[in-house]
This record gives structure tokens, sequence and C-alpha cells, in this order.
């Protein structure tokens, strides 16, 4: 023990009447001189120490008296004979070392020291007999007993032992001194616990009155308020009024700490919201994201519904819609060709369809676009495969640019093409229905190449069927008949096809400009009271006038108020006249092909000047050349 241990001892007052009850108190005492006691005894005194504790409730550091005959052990019985009244050296002098009694310590002293000149006789004692040992041993074996050796075990025995002691011996003084520490400090305690309160509430206040929270929809800043329920009191108001109304039915729910977020931050220069501002701005948000259900066709989303209730709803109503039998047949099956399947999707709320929207993309297919924000860990890869489309099909918020890369909070635009969903369907019964006619095409040399004329007309003819049909996507795929009964045969449409070479005196159907170079001067129409046939093109005497198209020469002479004039007859009922010739150079009956010089210009007939004047005749109509020639 030091001179700091603390200890419980027992005063009692000798004058006093001997079944006066002692009083324990804790006193500081000078440390006596330690037993000399060898390492067992010490492991010993130590182990039954701690079982003793163990069996009394107790631990290190709680106030006992204990004698070594209460913790069974006996500490005379494992000292060697000689070191007997050893024990009772110990036992004396802790019982005599009360620094209270002066009187009794002086008294002491003189048992101390004859105790002290006894230990060191005996360890003389010991010595001795070692030396005689070794002397002894040497002189019958001539070597060294391994005196060094042994010596040294033992020496670290006894090291080890220590140092178990000690450590057993430290901790029950650590907790001495704890107990004696924390009774000697209470007031200190408390007075600093008292202290550290107070600062924490004036800073609790401080920091309240300095702060404000910030809320977030999705990671989207709504705005402060000074308390959060002012915020949370609301979200099931919110919820509601976004909710009702809906043409999609979609169920909105704001929930705290979910969708709804929030950061304590600085509230210098920040205004706080009501909770009517804060009701107000959920409303009105566009970017509100929900969770609703798909509809998946493949990998591909084909519908977007508020939730799974109503994609099986619009599974069953699509189904009912294409499988519909015809009249007089009775449906036995009927199946998606895929297998659609449904999963949750976040999207924003326009993009969640209606029942009936989605049922009408479902039938017919059509453009799609779904609106999103992104999440953390979502890629442009990621979501891409969610929504079953390309990665180039991905767009920003405004949808105009291809995104490569997104963040948390983005909002981005998926555009996908849905394509009608099929279902394959199997009907039975008798029905009356339309055969229709098919259109045959043959070849034929009575006609030029590129001609056709349709030989026979085709009429649909009309049957009764009994059996099974089976359909995919409307179209029938097969037929199990029964019987068939015709009411009226149908007729296909032919129609002959040229394959003879076209000369090139044949029409092509298609008119040239007749001039090589000329300066238009007069069109077609009406002037000076009367029909300007044809149209004017201005260009020197001499030039060369060629056929508007291959065909047969009808006339080629002087004609009136034309001149020298050419006419052509292209098809039946088709001809091009050119009127005011210098010379004509063909004549009537002869095969000119497009292109071919017919005549030179001129100024004869009616004319102010040398030019072409050229017309258009369909069954002897005059029509605008301008609407027939091309370049």
């Amino acid at each position: 023990m030091t001179d700091k241990d603390i200890e419980i001892t027992t005063v009692n007052n000798e004058a006093e009447d001997e079944e006066t009850k002692p009083v324990e108190v804790y006193s500081e005492k000078a440390e006596t001189e330690a037993p000399d006691l060898d390492s067992e005894q010490i492991k010993a005194a130590a182990l039954a120490y701690a079982k003793y504790l163990r069996e009394q409730g107790l631990i290190p550091g709680d106030a006992t008296f204990v004698e070594p005959e209460e913790i069974g052990v006996d500490l005379e019985e494992r000292a060697p004979e000689e070191e007997k009244p050893k024990t009772e050296e110990v036992k004396e002098a802790s019982e005599e070392k009360d620094p209270k009694n002066p009187k009794e310590k002086k008294e002491q002293a003189p048992k101390k020291k004859a105790a002290k000149e006894s230990r060191k006789k005996k360890q003389k004692v010991k010595e001795k007999k070692q030396n005689l040992y070794k002397k002894q041993f040497m002189k019958k074996t001539g070597r060294s007993p391994l005196a060094s050796v042994t010596d040294g075990l033992d020496r670290m025995q006894d090291a080890v032992d220590g140092a178990f002691v000690n450590v057993g011996q430290d901790t029950v003084r650590g907790f001495h001194r704890m107990a004696t520490g924390y009774m000697n400090s209470r007031r200190t305690i408390g007075f600093a616990l008292l202290l550290i309160g107070i600062l924490a509430a004036a800073i609790l206040i401080i920091f309240d009155t300095f702060t404000v929270y910030e809320y977030a929809y999705n990671g989207k800043v709504l705005g402060y308020v000074q308390d959060q329920e002012e915020v949370t009191d609301v979200l099931d108001i919110a919820g509601r009024k976004l909710s009702s109304g809906r043409e999609n039915g979609v169920n909105v729910e704001f929930v705290a700490n979910q969708n709804v977020t929030f950061n304590l931050v600085e509230g210098k220069g920040k205004s706080t919201d009501d909770s009517d501002t804060v009701i107000n701005k959920l409303i009105y948000m566009t970017d509100i994201e929900t969770e609703a259900t798909a509809i998946y066709d493949g990998d591909s989303v084909v519908a977007i519904v508020k939730d799974e209730a109503d994609a099986e709803d619009l599974l069953a109503q699509t189904m009912g819609q294409l499988s519909i039998p015809d009249n007089g047949m009775v449906l036995v099956s009927s199946e998606f060709v895929n297998e659609l399947n449904t999963r949750p999707i976040n999207v924003l709320l326009g993009s969640v369809q209606s029942k009936a929207a989605a049922q009408e993309q479902m039938v017919n297919g059509g453009d799609m676009e779904t609106f999103h924000i992104a999440e953390e860990g979502e890629t442009v890869e990621s979501i891409a495969g969610e929504f079953g489309v390309e990665t180039d099909r991905i767009y920003d918020e405004n949808n105009e640019e291809v995104v490569s890369e997104i963040e948390q909070g983005d909002k981005i635009c998926i555009r996908s093409m849905v394509e009608p969903v099929s279902v394959k369907m199997v009907e039975t019964g008798k029905i009356k229905e339309t055969v229709e006619y098919q259109t045959i095409k043959k070849e034929t040399d009575k006609y030029y190449k590129g001609d056709t004329y349709v030989e026979q007309e085709g009429v649909n003819g009309v049957q009764i069927f009994e059996g099974t049909i089976t359909k995919v996507a409307g179209e029938e795929t097969d037929r199990d008949e029964i019987s068939t009964e015709v009411i009226k045969e149908k007729k296909d449409k032919i129609i002959l096809v040229g394959t003879a070479e076209r000369p090139k005196t044949a029409a092509t159907g298609t008119f040239i400009i007749p001039l090589d170079r000329y300066t238009f001067t007069s069109g077609f129409g009406y002037r000076w009271g009367r029909l300007h046939k044809g149209v004017d093109l201005a260009v020197g005497t001499g030039n060369p006038i060629h056929a508007a198209d291959g065909g047969k020469v009808v006339r080629a002479s002087y004609y009136g108020g034309y001149g020298y004039c050419v006419e052509i007859e292209h098809e039946p009922g088709v001809v091009t006249r050119y009127a005011h010739c210098s010379q004509i150079l063909v004549s009537v009956g002869d095969l000119v092909y497009q292109g071919q010089t017919i005549a030179l210009v001129g100024n004869t007939g009616n004319s102010f000047g040398s030019h072409l004047h050229f017309e258009v005749l369909i069954n002897g109509s005059p029509q605008n050349p301008v609407n027939y020639i091309h370049p």
C-alpha cells in the first residue's frame, strides 16, 4: 500500500464500553512493510480475494474489512517451517500501524526492528544451505549443478508472478482512488454539470434564433420555415388537394424525411414561410414525382398508370377490346402474344396516363414522352434500360438535346416509340364473310413497255364459313374448316402490262419546249377581247422548231392567220400546233420523234415579229401549254 492508498479502518475507543459498535471511516495511513511472502502465497491470496468479492457481490474498490481466515487462505500453512512466525509478524504490524495513536506506534517500533533482524538471519541461513548444496554437488559429480540456469528460471518465474500480483494490486488501488475522488469531488462535479447545462441551454436558444429549416421536395429546395411542424402538419392536406380532380387519378403523397426533407441552415437574410405558403408551394409544383406503375411489353414501356390496380384493369380492358369475335362466332381463347408485366416506376405526375389514354396507346401505338427525376446512383444507361429505349432517346429537361451524363436531381425526358400490343385469339362458329378479289397482272406485247390496261375489273365474293379461325393482331393466321357455302363468286382484277419496245416516234406522254432558246412574250388567256389560245416564244427567224413529243404529222401547210403551220397528233385527241413558221420541213403522215426539227421560226400570218406561236389541244379544246411542258 502506498501513502495515498485508501482503506477503511475501524476506530475503537478502548476507554468506552466493550459493546460500543465500531465506526467505519476513510483515512490515509503510512504504508507498512509488506509481509515476506513467496509468489505462490501471493497468487493464492489474490485469487481467494477475487472469489470472496464475487461471492459477496462486491467489486474492487468497495471498502472491506477482511482477515485472511475470512477468504479461506492460511498463509502459515503455505509458508516453510522456518518462516511461519513471519505471518504473525505481518499481522501484528498491520494491527499496530494506526497513525492516529502515536503512543502505540512508538511502542511497536522495537518489535518491527526485531522482526526485520529475524528476516535477515533467515535469509543468511538460506544462503548458507544453498552454498552447502553446491559444494556437495561439485564434490560428488565434479561439475556445476547448472545453478545459473535454475536461478534464471526462478527469477523469470518470480518476475511473472510478481507482475500478476502487481497488476491485481494496482487494480484494487485504482478503484479505491476513483471511489475517493468521486466522494471528494461530488460537489465540484455537480456544479460543473449545472454550468454545462446553463451553457447548453444558452447555445440552443441562440442557435434556434439564428437558424431556419430549409425544406425540399426530392432535393428541390422550396423555401424555409422556422419550425419543421409548419411543413409536416400540412403534408396530408397538400397531397389531397394536389390529387383531387386529376384526370389520371394519381394519389400524391408527401412524406416527411422521404420525398420531403429538411436541412438546418443559417437564417440570416432568409424569409420563412407560414403553413399556407407551404401548401401553395407544394400544390403548384410542376416537378412533382410520384411512384406509378409501368406496363412492359418485353423490355419496352407501353403505358404508365397510377397504380397496380389500374394496370390490372387496363390489361383486362385492352384484352377485351382486342378479342372481340366476328358476328356469328364465339371466342374460344385469347392471350397477349408477348407476356406483359408491371413494375413500379418513378415519373413526374404529368407523365402518368389516364386509363383511357393508356388503352388508346396500347391498342394503336404511337410516340410517348416520359419525364423523370434522376435518383442517386442512376446513369443514362440504367435509365435507358429501365424504360426500354436506346441511350440516344434520353433528352434534357427541355426535351431538346440528347444527354450523355446525368446527376442526381436532373430532370430528363425519355422518348419512346410504342408498338401496339398483340393478342392471339381463337374463335369458332358460322360466319358470312366477304371473299376479296385479287389483282392479277398479265404481260402482253400488244402494248409498249410502261403502258398498262385493265382487262377485267375485280368483284368481291360472298361465302358462309363454318369452323375455327385463329387471328394474331387482327390478322387471320389459321383456320380449321368444317364447311364453306359460296353465295357469290369473286372475280379477280386483271391488268395487262405492255412489254413491246417503244419506237422513237411514239408519244412519251410528256412535252418538251420546242425551241432551243427564246423570249417568253405572251401567255395563254384572253387579250383585246379575244382568247389567245397558246403562248408566244420570240426568237430570230430561221431558228429550228422541234416536235414537243413523238407522233404523226396531221397538218403541214399555210393556215390562215397562223401562216405556215404544222400540227402533230401524239395520241388520240392530243395535238400540238406550231404557227408563223418561215419554212416547213415535214409532210402530212410523217411519223416524228420527240425533239425532231419540223420547221423554222418565221413571221408569217397575223404576226408582228419573228416568233413561234405554240398551242396544246385536248380533244379540240385549247389548254395552257405551260401546264404540259416539262423542261
